[in-house]
């Protein structure tokens, strides 16, 4: 009977050992039509920004790099896209990196430097996804917007 106790006690430990260990993905929707009239006109004028930056067709989602999420790192999807983030000395790191992928390509597998992966599912209606991983708590989050399109001339 003892025995047992002990086999127990260990495989707990295993089983606790190998959840702690994986990164937890806390996911968020925020659809435009359910924003204030103030969150709009803020989300509005960063769109008109952002148009200069991302030329976006119907077939594809944009992928929203937090900068400083990803410091010293760098990230691979499996369409073959990849970028660095270098930390400068004396130098702000706001911001963000954008990516397009094609929405047939399926869910988006995120390959970091430090050998770590992350898949990303695609959800309709949602062409636009935030990125941000907080490596400190081992977070992964993911967040999922449906803003006005942002369409180039196909």
């Amino acid at each position: 009977m003892e025995i047992n106790k002990k086999i127990s006690l260990i495989v707990s430990f295993f089983i606790l050992a190998l959840v702690s260990c994986q990164t937890k993905k806390i996911i968020s929707y925020e659809k435009y039509e359910n924003l204030n009239l103030e969150k709009k006109a803020e989300i509005d004028e960063y769109l008109t920004d952002a148009k200069k930056l991302i030329s976006k067709k119907e077939s594809e989602i944009v992928l929203m790099f937090q900068y400083n999420c990803f410091f010293d790192k760098s990230l691979k999807l499996n369409n073959g896209y990849e970028t660095k983030f270098p930390k400068i000395s004396n130098k702000n790191h706001y911001g963000q990196r954008f990516a397009t992928f094609e929405k047939k390509f399926g869910d988006i597998k995120i390959k970091l430097s430090d050998g770590r992966k992350f898949f990303i599912n695609q959800k309709d209606g949602y062409d636009y996804i935030g990125v941000c991983y907080y490596e400190k708590e081992n977070k992964l989050y993911i967040e999922y917007f449906n803003y006005p399109h942002m369409l180039v001339l196909e």
